[in-house]
Formats: C-alpha cells, structure tokens, sequence
C-alpha cells in the first residue's frame, strides 16, 4: 500500500476527535436525557466504538515524542493544559455544588470530578522519556525513580491502567508496526478475559452483553487498524492544527458537564 492511499497524524486525530466528543456525549448525557431509565437509554454498544481513541492518541503521543523538535515545551504543552482542564472541571463542579454523595460535602474528589486525559498524557510522556533516558544510559538512578513514581501516579490518573502497557508497548516498538499491533492485541485480550472471569464470577448482576459494554476497555484492539494504516506523516501543519486538539477537549467537555448539571 502506498502512502498517498493511507493516513497522515492529522486525520487520524481529526477521526479520534469525532469518536472522542461521541464517547462523551454519551458519557454524560445519555443517563440524564433520559432520566436514569435503563430501557429507555442509547445502546450500550456505542461505548464499545469509541475505545479506540485513548490509546489512538497515546501511539501518536509516542510519535510525536520521537518527532517533535522539542520535548520540553511538548510536555510543557500537555501538562499546561491537563492542569487548566483540572481547573475548569472543578470550577464548574464548585458552581454547581458537585457535593460527595455519602457526606454531602465537598471533596476532593467531587471537586476535580470529569475527564481530564492530558495529565496521564503528560505523565506517561514523562514515563516514556525517563525509559528512553535509561535505554540510551543518561541520568539513569534518577530516570528509574522518576519512571517508577510515574508509573505509580498512572494508576490514580484516567486510563492510567489501560494506557500504561500502551504506552510501553508503543515506545518499546516504536518504527515497528507488526510488534506494536501484536503488543496492543494480547493486551486486549487479557482485558477480555479479565471482563470475562469477572462475569463468570456473578460479580456484576447483569448480562455478558451489559457487562462486556461496561467493563469495555478490552474493545481498545480496533487502534490496531488506524496503527496499520498511519503513514508516518505530520499531514497538516498548521496553528490551527497543532492546537486543535488542546482547545476541542476542554472546551466540548466543559460544555458537556455544565449541560449534565442542568439537565439533572
């Protein structure tokens, strides 16, 4: 396949933008526009379609880890806007008195409530560098700490569980494609079969079908084929382009939550 006939970085963020605002429409308006009631809700299989996009823009995170003139200000980038997401979320769940249910109070938790995918972008990108930093020998004692409390912090971020082996995967592999798809399968597959042992345990109370839409991280695989067909090129290469994504994502969340508050 030539590259004129396969697609550059900006499509595929543009494709993973369109996937990610559905995900979150549904995320947050699907319960409330129809007043909590399970029968009358869209189906649960959209969730499944839209899995794809985190880890999507966590391969081309990698890229642009390799590509960018400079590492610096690319975190600078994504750490700047995960602090100012984190910010505008708990604006909005402070206005709207987003309390913690069991005291009826304001936590922390209740405060810093939504989605906020750009600090674990910005974590795992700093996960990323201290590994490229110890696989190249450079500031290695300090690299092994720094990827450890890394990692660890992960954990408490969105995605960070799922996104992790990714971002491993992807940089691990990086410039070859066959591993990476390979990587990001088996991964799937054990997610899979996690969900499967949990509903075979009667942990959930609902159905396979309910509770592979649910439990649904395991549906990330289709990144495979927009992986298989990246041609390796930046595409469009504008300001507009560059920064679309860093102002899309605050923004249509930030409406999504405020329209949830108002509907409920």
């Amino acid at each position: 396949m030539t590259t004129t006939k396969r697609i550059d970085s900006y499509k595929l963020k543009l494709t993973a933008l369109i996937f990610m605002v559905i995900d979150h429409i549904y995320t947050y308006l699907n319960a409330p526009l129809h007043g909590y009631r399970t029968d009358e809700m869209w189906p649960q299989w959209i969730s499944l379609t839209t899995r794809f996009v985190s880890p999507l823009f966590f391969y081309l995170m990698v890229e642009g880890f390799y590509h960018t003139r400079s590492r610096r200000k690319y975190l600078t980038r994504l750490l700047t806007t995960g602090l100012i997401v984190m910010g505008g979320n708990m604006l909005i769940n402070y206005i709207f008195h987003n309390v913690s249910p069991s005291t009826g109070m304001f936590s922390f938790r209740s405060l810093i409530e939504g989605h906020d995918i750009f600090l674990t972008l910005a974590d795992l990108f700093v996960f990323i560098w201290c590994l490229d930093n110890i696989k190249q020998k450079k500031r290695i004692g300090v690299s092994i700490l720094v990827a450890v409390f890394s990692a660890i912090l992960s954990l408490a971020l969105e995605g960070g569980f799922y996104l992790l082996p990714i971002a491993v995967i992807t940089w691990y592999f990086y410039g070859r494609k066959p591993q990476q798809c390979i990587g990001i399968g088996v991964w799937s597959a054990i997610l899979l079969i996690h969900a499967l042992i949990s509903f075979l345990r009667g942990d959930t109370g609902c159905s396979l079908y309910s509770h592979l839409c649910f439990d649904n991280e395991w549906a990330m695989f289709p990144v495979i084929f927009f992986i298989l067909l990246y041609n390796g090129e930046r595409g469009r290469n504008t300001k507009f382009s560059k920064y679309l994504f860093y102002v899309i994502y605050p923004l249509h969340l930030w409406i999504l939550m405020i329209l949830r508050f108002i509907i409920e």
